[in-house]
């Protein structure tokens, strides 16, 4: 599986426009990890393990400085999940879901919808933080199916469980 950062405008054409370049803060995460484009990560998806190439377009460390470091790391694994959730089943950002409706992003696809709850750690334990966000998703009372993913920048890592 390749997941490339910098087309997520592309697959998700909802993100036009949206007041953050989500790409720019996944590389940003993955480059303050340490990793260059293109890195190779480990996936876990309900217990199924993989991997996959994960692309970007470098960019300025220097950014860092004025950027407040737990947005790059929510925001880049907003931008690495959506673009996973993209390449595993084809789902697409239909809208940024609201506090209180208990997920991140509503997707759609060919066979209904999906509430998405993304999470990010620059390192920790990415399968408890999973076992929260699942908790977290099952709440959400949309007619969706529920699916949590975490980014771990550190290894890297995306780990998603389905509630």
């Amino acid at each position: 599986m390749r997941l490339v950062l910098h087309n997520l405008c592309s697959i998700h054409p909802a993100l036009r426009g949206h007041p953050v370049d989500l790409f720019k803060y996944g590389a940003l995460a993955l480059q303050r990890a340490g990793h260059a484009s293109p890195v190779q990560t480990e996936t876990d998806h309900n217990g199924l393990e993989s991997t996959a190439d994960i692309e970007w377009l470098s960019q300025g460390l220097t950014l860092l400085d004025v950027l407040d470091s737990n947005r790059v790391t929510e925001d880049g694994a907003e931008a690495v999940a959506l673009t996973y959730a993209n390449s595993k089943a084809g789902w697409v950002v239909k809208r940024r879901l609201q506090r209180g409706e208990s997920a991140d992003w509503l997707l759609q696809s060919e066979v209904g919808w999906l509430a998405l709850e993304v999470s990010g750690m620059i390192d920790g334990d990415a399968l408890a933080r999973l076992k929260e966000k699942k908790k977290q998703v099952a709440r959400c009372t949309l007619p969706a199916d529920l699916l949590a993913i975490v980014v771990a920048f550190d290894r890297p890592l995306i780990m998603a469980g389905s509630v």
